[in-house]
């Protein structure tokens, strides 16, 4: 379908833009390895330091390219709040760019440090790491809840509603009747406490993941010596199967899954709230002591 190809298209420019970034990243930190690694009382004899010291046209390039990333990333905040941008595209779509600007942001800021904080800018400097490293597992957790078109959180009933769809579809499309679906569960949740606690929630998100990941080869083989489907077909029922399961597993942790979504911003938050604080303090100080960037 066309929404479909949309998204693909979209999916596949994020890609795309992730290799370019971490393909220029790489080759700056290639390019300054040697001034990067060296004792900070030799760096004023290379000749690297100056391009590279963060006042020079490099490092303050990277400073300033990295922060307006990082002040870019408050858009997302924007989107998600204010109900007059509800229709200024998907809130996924807004959240796979706010992720490209805090990976890439903070990486060029550290490009811009050279490796070195201290005093006041070092608290900004590990509030941003701690930014980034806790945005990912947002962002994992952020995917356990499942979100219509505009990134709104689907109810529990819409969520039944879904299962039952998919299920069909897999009757239908495969021929399979209930009692064949129900022998070729990989797992069941029914057994799952709805009310478990957050780490326990975590415990069993991450197990199944990698349980999935390590299952592929071994659950076509399994399959292709049970079902009288053709090879080609058991791949398709594979994915659809897995959607299902996740779907199931989405309805029964929800509750702790949301939960646990609320720890997390409880802890983001505050370091993203120092980390721009510090960073503004920072910028303000030094385009007030007389430092321009020199485009």
């Amino acid at each position: 379908s066309t929404v479909t190809e949309g998204i693909s298209k979209y999916k596949i420019f994020i890609r795309i833009a992730h290799i370019i970034a971490l393909i220029i990243f790489a080759f700056y930190l290639a390019q300054g390895l040697s001034y990067y690694l060296a004792p900070f009382s030799e760096r004023t004899h290379l000749d690297d330091y100056k391009i590279l010291r963060p006042a020079a046209i490099y490092g303050h390039t990277f400073g300033v390219v990295g922060s307006f990333f990082m002040i870019c990333m408050l858009t997302y905040s924007l989107r998600k709040r204010f109900k007059i941008f509800k229709h200024w595209g998907s809130l996924s779509k807004w959240l796979d760019i706010h992720i490209f600007l805090g990976v890439y942001g903070p990486l060029l800021v550290i490009l811009h440090t050279t490796f070195k904080v201290q005093g006041l800018v070092a608290v900004s400097f590990w509030s941003m790491v701690a930014v980034a490293v806790s945005g990912i597992f947002g962002r994992y957790l952020y995917l356990q809840i499942p979100r219509n078109i505009h990134g709104d959180e689907l109810s529990v009933k819409e969520l039944e509603e879904m299962s039952r769809g998919y299920y069909d579809k897999l009757k239908n499309e495969f021929g399979f009747t209930d009692e064949t679906l129900k022998s070729l569960e990989e797992h069941s949740v029914s057994g799952i406490d709805k009310n478990v606690g957050p780490a326990k929630v975590l415990w069993i998100l991450i197990k199944d993941d990698i349980k999935h990941l390590f299952a592929g080869q071994k659950a076509q083989r399994r399959l292709a010596s049970r079902l009288n489907i053709p090879r080609e077909a058991i791949s398709r029922f594979l994915k659809a199967n897995r959607r299902q399961d996740l779907l199931e597993r989405r309805i029964v942790l929800m509750n702790g899954v949301q939960q646990m979504f609320h720890y997390w911003h409880v802890i983001h938050k505050p370091f993203a709230f120092v980390m721009y604080i510090v960073m503004l303090v920072h910028i303000g100080v030094t385009i007030w002591t007389g430092y321009k960037w020199i485009f």
